[in-house]
């Protein structure tokens, strides 16, 4: 029983040394990405890819030999990444750059065998907004690809035939210096970052048609492995091209640009002839523009000196119907509303209904005391306040005092209580509205009083 523990405890140890191991480094990302979206993508692909056959090294190992080697963590070359992957003991070592453009995140991992230095598999993913489940299916695709395992739906690479330039066959179809691997479906984000590059002269490689590809089988540029083409949307990718290579096509679009720019010149030639031809009739116009202008204006200086002499004219009958209105005693105190004051109380103590009874709309409103309170300057002049208007016209309004019902004054010399009108009806209610003020700084008011005491007025002349 012992013997038989101890040959399946050595079994065991000699399958774990044996085990191949794989080593993700940090990917690289270019300026246009956060250094946030860098480590979150990183590490959401660590999280998912799990090779099948491979031991993962820990990322803590990895960093420690980084240091150790004094290498830059964000950009390790391949040649370091190979060597960080042999000191690990590692035969596959993935490597991954991040890149942004218009929003949409480009991802591309590479994984590398460490003892070939070669690409063994790619994988490329574009999208936008959330990277998870994306990063997530990228790891798991990649991860199939590079896995180990005995079933029958792997299919060997071969390895890629190595060439040191690009081949043309027939004179017509280039052929790229090496095999990118084997893919599920065509990486156009691979092919389309190598076209970006113009890697070896040219940026319109492609997957070829069968037909390429039966040539190229035929003159011995391709393995044993099941080839993609433009039909077949699976296998090892061998790209072609018949276009022109990178330097023709530069050509070319120097020469449109150079037709542009003599089209450009002769437009703009043709353009200042047709601007020459034009200058005359638009000086011709704007002289007709400027003998109309002058013509206006004169009909319009007419205008504001008709309309001055009108203003003026209508000034001195204003002003001569103040000075008459001046002359029974209406005061003009340049109030906003036009409102007339008499120069003087009149004779005497009012109940409100007499007042309305006499005077009718000549008593003023409790708006336009309050109007000739915040639009004059009051000073208090030993019995009374000297009121002065905007215009510099004054009244004198007395602190007269009030009468009572039984013909006795009050408070004359220290308090002014005068009616105003709230409407032009008697009333039969116990109280009078009035508008008052003391000897003092103490205040203005308006408020009610007794009904059937006596009160001063003041007249206005309204508008």
């Amino acid at each position: 029983m012992k013997k038989l523990f101890l040959s399946a405890l050595m079994c065991l140890m000699a399958l774990l040394m044996n085990a191949q191991k794989c080593a993700v480094l940090e990917f690289r990302g270019s300026a246009s990405v956060s250094v946030a979206d860098i480590d979150g993508i990183s590490e959401m692909f660590m999280t998912y890819f799990r090779p099948s056959g491979y031991t993962m090294i820990e990322r803590a190992q990895i960093d420690k030999v980084i240091s150790e080697q004094n290498f830059q963590r964000s950009n390790i070359t391949d040649n370091q990444a190979v060597q960080l992957g042999k000191i690990l003991n590692a035969s596959v070592v993935i490597l991954g750059k991040v890149s942004k453009l218009g929003g949409q995140y480009q991802v591309d991992v590479r994984a590398v065998n460490v003892q070939s230095g070669h690409d063994m598999a790619l994988e490329g993913a574009t999208f936008s907004g959330d990277y998870r489940t994306n990063v997530k299916n990228l790891a798991t695709t990649l991860a199939g690809k590079v896995a180990i395992t005995k079933g029958p739906t792997v299919q060997p690479t071969p390895a890629p035939r190595k060439r040191s330039s690009v081949e043309v066959l027939y004179g017509y179809l280039k052929i790229f210096p090496n095999e990118l691997g084997t893919f599920e479906s065509e990486p156009s984000s691979v092919i389309a970052q190598i076209n970006k590059q113009a890697q070896h002269g040219y940026n319109n490689w492609r997957i070829p048609t069968n037909e390429e590809l039966s040539l190229l089988r035929a003159n011995g540029y391709l393995g044993n492995g099941k080839y993609m083409t433009r039909e077949t949307r699976n296998g090892i990718v061998l790209l072609v091209t018949d276009g022109d290579d990178y330097a023709t096509i530069q050509k070319a679009e120097e020469d449109v640009r150079k037709a542009e720019e003599i089209r450009k010149v002769e437009e703009a030639r043709k353009a200042e002839k047709a601007r020459q031809d034009s200058i005359a009739k638009e000086e011709a116009r704007k002289a007709e523009e400027v003998r109309r202008a002058e013509e206006a204006r004169k009909k319009e200086e007419a205008r504001r000196v008709e309309e001055a002499r009108k203003a003026e004219e209508a000034r001195r009958v204003k002003e001569a119907r103040i000075a008459a209105l001046e002359a029974q005693g209406w005061i003009d105190l340049d109030l906003p509303s036009g409102t007339l004051w008499k120069d003087m109380n009149e004779s005497g103590y009012y109940s409100e209904n007499y007042a309305i009874e006499k005077f009718g709309n000549s008593l003023p409103t409790k708006e336009m005391w309050r109007e000739l309170k915040e639009n004059c300057k009051w000073e208090w002049e030993g019995s009374g306040y000297s009121v002065v208007g905007g215009n510099g016209h004054s009244i004198f309004i007395p602190a007269d005092g009030f009468r009572f019902y039984d013909g006795e004054l009050e408070q004359v010399g220290r308090v002014g209580n005068y009616l105003y009108s709230n409407s032009l009806t008697q009333r039969s209610t116990s109280s009078t509205d009035i508008f008052g003020f003391y000897s003092t700084d103490s205040g203005f008011y308006t408020s009610t009083s007794g009904h059937k005491n006596y009160y001063s007025v003041r007249l206005v002349k309204k508008p």
